[in-house]
C-alpha cells in the first residue's frame, strides 16, 4: 500500500465545493448511464396503471380505486424511487453534502482518478462520466447518493 498516495487531504477542500457537487447533481439528473440504474420508476407507473386497469375492468369505478392503489403499492415496492432521491440530494447541506461529496471522490479515486482528474469543474465532470460507465462505479456513486438521503 505504500505505492499508493495518500491524496485524502487534496480531495477534502473539493468535498465543500458548491460548484463541484452542482456538477454531480447535474450528472445525477442528466447522465443516461445512471438513469439506467433507476429505470423502475418506469416499471412503479406501470405496475399501478395495470392495477387501476384490471380493477375497474373487475369491480367498476370502486375496482379501479381499489387496482389503482395496489397496482401502486407492488410498484412502490419493487421500484426505487430515482427522481425523488435527486430532489432531496439537491437539498443536502453542511456535513451531510460534505460526506456524499467525498464518498463519490474516494468511489472515483479507487477506480482511477488522480487528485488532477477531478482537479477543476470540467475534469470531475469528465470523470464521472467516464467512470460511471463502470458498473460498480456507477452503482458505488447510487448507494452513496441513497445513503445521504437517508441519513
Amino acid at each position: 500500500m505504500d505505492d499508493i498516495p495518500n491524496v485524502d487531504d487534496n480531495f477534502d477542500r473539493f468535498t465543500s465545493s458548491d460548484v463541484h457537487y452542482s456538477e454531480l447533481m447535474r450528472f445525477l439528473s442528466e447522465s443516461h448511464s445512471m438513469r439506467e440504474t433507476a429505470k423502475s420508476s418506469m416499471k412503479q407507473s406501470l405496475f399501478a396503471a395495470s392495477g387501476a386497469f384490471a380493477g375497474s375492468f373487475i369491480g367498476g369505478p370502486v375496482g379501479g380505486l381499489v387496482g389503482g392503489i395496489a397496482g401502486s403499492v407492488i410498484g412502490f415496492i419493487k421500484s426505487d424511487d430515482y427522481d425523488g432521491a435527486i430532489v432531496i440530494l439537491t437539498r443536502l447541506e453542511g456535513e451531510r453534502k460534505q460526506r456524499l461529496m467525498k464518498e463519490v471522490f474516494m468511489i472515483l479515486k479507487t477506480a482511477g482518478a488522480t487528485y488532477q482528474r477531478i482537479d477543476d469543474v470540467t475534469a470531475f465532470r469528465d470523470s464521472l462520466y467516464n467512470f460511471a460507465e463502470q458498473e460498480h462505479v456507477r452503482n458505488g456513486i447510487w448507494n452513496a447518493c441513497l445513503n445521504s438521503a437517508r441519513s
